[in-house]
């Protein structure tokens, strides 16, 4: 694990959007049941002004297997919208985080099967 520092000021990290802690912990539980089952091996977590992503690798050298992305509205900042895409296809969106990883839960499932 590699330590990044920003060389952002203070005013322009106010505009990136990231995770919460609360949200973090939901996906990397998530996560850990999926290493654990042997489905996936790494993650990689990235942030913008436009977006946060969270990517779910099978291999660390492959592409995602699944992203989730939060995104926040345009008119309003403060409403946030989380979609999950497989194959850069959106297969769910949603305002709840929760009603996203039950989805994404159940397709890790169906992996688990094959």
């Amino acid at each position: 694990m590699q330590l990044i520092k920003l060389n952002k000021n203070p005013k322009q990290i106010n505009h990136l959007i990231f995770f919460s802690k609360d949200e973090l912990k939901s996906i990397l539980q998530l996560y850990s049941i999926q290493v654990a089952n042997g489905i996936l091996k790494d993650y990689a977590i990235d942030y913008g002004k436009k977006l946060a992503v969270f990517s779910f690798y099978r291999h660390t050298y492959d592409k995602p297997l699944f992203e989730i992305e939060k995104y926040t509205n345009k008119k309003n900042k403060f409403i946030t919208e989380f979609i999950v895409k497989y194959n850069k296809k959106i297969i769910e969106k949603s305002k709840s985080l929760n009603i996203i990883l039950n989805r994404l839960e159940k397709k890790f499932s169906i992996l688990k099967l094959n």
